[in-house]
């Protein structure tokens, strides 16, 4: 059995609280709130902390608001199963609610928020195993040594990123809100990840996530998550790809591609996005964005059982899945608005 290491728990009465706590701690405080990856990560020694800062003590940080001029603010500590549940983002942002559905299983999602998943550790075959495991041979670059065995001519640790969340908000084009101890920042959410595995997110060690905002979706959009798993119940992505679209006057004037579970950090699809902008949407040309895609994406060195080419096809295939489903949805609602329009008319 696996036992949780000692540690004392601090109780901040609010975010700015929390920040002070971890300027005084630096390097021995964690934040927690769902706890779903903390206290494995805990009971596997990966980490041990000597201090928890518990966040669950502040309701304000568990809320979801929208409003047609501002979008969408989600704080926190919002429960997964919120966000998929909540009608407005099935709604206007569905490939938030659908990304909240692929997380873990369905105790996860109950117990997981947004907050912890966009903060999600990179992860590897190597640092996720116990403490027993892992000291059968010297530590990884991650856990302080000189080697990458995932990729051992690499320099750098290749863990890879695999929250599910973040892929989704960026293409979305969320921003998040960071609460320091000395200051506050807005940045891009795609800012936040660093693209290295062992120093994964450019947060500060005294720094809160605050909250999540996302604009306002444009008129005839919609957007789509999906991903590969080993199995369909609490694994993390092999592959997966985020897409949000939007179309104006039969042609693409927003696309926002996003490939997730390939790298240390969620891959922005740039030359796939920049692609598809101006173009009309056909058969051909969603097959000529899968030969994109398959071209960007670079899967760095195996690290779930699959071999980078394999990864390296899922992408493609589901980045053509994903505008299929985009399209389909947004051809529905013409269909269901030309409707409204004519019975209206009669």
């Amino acid at each position: 059995m696996m036992r949780l290491p000692e540690f004392k728990r601090l109780l901040p009465s609010s975010v700015a609280g929390a920040a002070k706590m971890l300027d005084e701690h630096p390097g021995e405080a964690k934040l927690i709130a769902g706890g779903t990856s903390l206290l494995v990560l805990m009971k596997q020694r990966v980490i041990t902390p000597k201090y928890i800062v518990d966040l669950t003590t502040m309701p304000d940080l568990e809320y979801l608001a929208y409003d047609d001029k501002n979008g969408l603010r989600i704080g926190p500590l919002t429960k997964l199963m919120s966000l998929f549940s909540d009608v407005r983002i099935q709604q206007k942002y569905p490939a938030i609610a659908q990304a909240a559905l692929s997380v873990g299983g369905n105790q996860h999602q109950h117990m997981g928020t947004i907050g912890g998943n966009i903060c999600l550790d990179t992860r590897c075959w190597f640092y996720n195993q116990s403490h027993t495991w892992r000291k059968s041979r010297p530590a990884c670059i991650k856990l302080g040594g000189n080697t990458c065995y995932m990729a051992s001519r690499s320099k750098i640790c290749v863990a890879v990123y695999s929250g599910d969340m973040a892929p989704s908000l960026i293409a979305l084009g969320a921003k998040i809100k960071l609460v320091g101890h000395k200051r506050n920042r807005v940045i891009p959410l795609s800012d936040l990840y660093r693209g290295d595995g062992e120093a994964y997110l450019t947060i500060e060690p005294d720094e809160v996530l605050r909250e999540i905002s996302v604009p306002p979706p444009l008129p005839n959009s919609f957007s789509s998550y999906m991903k590969v798993r080993m199995r369909n119940a609490i694994d993390f992505p092999i592959a997966g790809v985020a897409v949000n679209l939007a179309l104006s006057k039969g042609e693409c004037s927003l696309a926002q591609v996003v490939f997730n579970g390939i790298a240390s950090s969620p891959v922005v699809a740039q030359d796939t996005s920049r692609y598809l902008i101006g173009k009309e949407i056909t058969g051909d040309l969603l097959q000529q964005a899968s030969e994109k895609a398959f071209q960007e994406a670079k899967p760095i060195s195996d690290t779930g059982g699959y071999p980078p080419m394999y990864r390296k096809k899922i992408v493609g295939i589901y980045t053509k899945r994903a505008l299929e489903q985009v399209l389909s949805k947004l051809s529905q609602k013409a269909i269901g608005d030309d409707s409204l329009e004519k019975a209206h008319r009669t």
